[in-house]
């Protein structure tokens, strides 16, 4: 299986997707010929939210013959760990919602169906800067939910009040941070949490790095390329210059500088407005979102932020009939529309047309433009980014070390390249080729 599975490329723009197959990937009909049950574990469809449970009943209606019972899981490391052991144990549910950045692993472990067929019919439903993060070479193994365009959310009236300009360039960015610290050094352009290891892997690529990427049968792991080294300098001169402050996100002491004002920024994606709402409603109307800043001026290439897909299990007992209803959910005009109700932003194209019209989020509500904004910032996510099989040993590699070392104030590079060590280390221990 490793042999066989290269890589799962997420934005690769570079692969075409090869979809010749019929499925409905509509709104009505349904292959199966008798009653199914089909067994979801999700963390967006929660059983005892109405919008979500309406969701479910309006398959039901078009596909009589199919029940969806939800179950909620955790977030992407216990969702996977929970899918390897059921597809172990040949208890595997029919539906799983996990992050993009879990599939490799999964599809490494032969857990999920390859369902290139079943989503022939929706090839035109979503972007092909989308489906990537789902495909390799001409396979799909996920359909995608939700995308996270990369944005910058900033409170408007503060950056006004200390006469900031909203930063176009990194280096524009430095230069806020200091003006404003240097105002009021109780309060920062934003806080910097070592254990978001997506988003220093998004800023890495942003800036040209690849932290895995794979030819053939070999990978190569470039956590500690020059490109990847450059930005943890960046971030380490401004921890160094207390520019940012060194604080995990949405802890107690997070969430209580944010309502104060004393957090200004958060460089995310399109969902980070509703996360902020959730923890500073009373901030509501006085925060706005802008394309997140670039390494070089004029150019507004990014990698997608977070965002999750429905897998299905390679065991599941129902496969052609989740693959169904994953579809319908994600891609059709209606189940894609209807993912908005759970303040999400779809990655089915109906879903993204029916953003620009909507409300802007209740962080914002001044803020008219602002699903017009993060369309045009999709229709600039262009950067590939390669999750290789073993992102949670980076992962434990990284982010404590890096957290470790923002407190003390030694080598971010140090960090990036232990991680490297580590990261290659265990791809060989597990039987991968790795090129040098």
């Amino acid at each position: 299986m490793r042999r066989r599975v290269a890589a799962v490329v997420a934005g690769a723009a570079v692969v075409a997707l090869s979809l010749t197959a019929c499925s409905s990937g509509g709104d009505s009909g349904s292959s199966d010929k008798g009653p199914v049950t089909l067994q979801m574990w999700t963390y967006t469809l929660k059983g005892n939210d109405p919008k979500a449970q309406a969701i479910v009943d309006r398959y039901h209606e078009l596909h009589p013959n199919v029940t969806v019972k939800l179950s909620e899981v955790g977030g992407t490391t216990e969702t996977s760990s929970k899918l390897l052991a059921a597809d172990r144990a040949d208890e595997a549910p029919d539906v799983v919602q996990v992050e993009y950045r879990a599939l490799p692993s999964l599809v490494v472990a032969g857990a999920v169906k390859d369902i290139t067929e079943d989503v022939a019919g929706a090839k035109d439903k979503v972007a092909d800067n989308i489906w990537d993060l789902t495909r390799f070479d001409d396979h799909v193994y996920g359909v995608p939910q939700d995308i996270g365009p990369m944005m910058f959310t900033y409170r408007a009236d503060l950056f006004k009040k200390y006469g900031v300009a909203v930063p176009k360039t990194w280096a524009e960015y430095a230069d806020a941070a200091e003006k404003i610290h240097q105002q009021d050094p109780s309060v920062y352009i934003a806080s910097f949490s070592a254990t978001q290891l997506e988003f220093f892997a998004a800023m890495a690529a942003q800036a040209g790095a690849k932290w895995w990427s794979n030819k053939g049968d070999s990978w190569k792991v470039g956590i500690d390329s020059e490109a990847s080294l450059r930005t943890a300098d960046y971030w380490q001169d401004l921890v160094d210059r207390d520019l940012v402050k060194v604080e995990p996100l949405l802890t107690p002491e997070w969430n209580a500088q944010v309502n104060d004002g004393k957090l200004l920024s958060w460089s995310a994606a399109a969902w980070a407005p509703s996360v902020i709402n959730s923890v500073a409603p009373d901030t509501a109307g006085k925060w706005e979102s802008t394309p997140l800043p670039q390494w070089t001026a004029g150019d507004a290439s990014v990698p997608f932020l977070g965002g999750s897909a429905y897998l299905v299990p390679e065991k599941s007992k129902h496969a052609d009939a989740a693959a169904e209803f994953a579809t319908w959910l994600s891609t059709s005009d209606e189940g894609s529309k209807l993912l908005l109700g759970l303040d999400i932003y779809p990655g089915g194209n109906a879903g993204r047309e029916a953003t620009v019209t909507s409300p802007p989020p209740a962080l914002m509500p001044q803020q008219k433009d602002f699903y017009k904004v993060a369309d045009e910032v999709i229709e600039n996510t262009t950067i590939p980014v390669t999750w290789g099989p073993n992102v949670n040993v980076a992962q434990s590699a990284f982010g404590d070390a890096l957290n470790e070392a923002a407190l003390d104030k030694t080598s971010f590079r140090d960090v990036y390249t232990k991680a490297q060590n580590v990261v290659v280390a265990d791809l060989k221990k597990s039987g991968f080729t790795v090129a040098e």
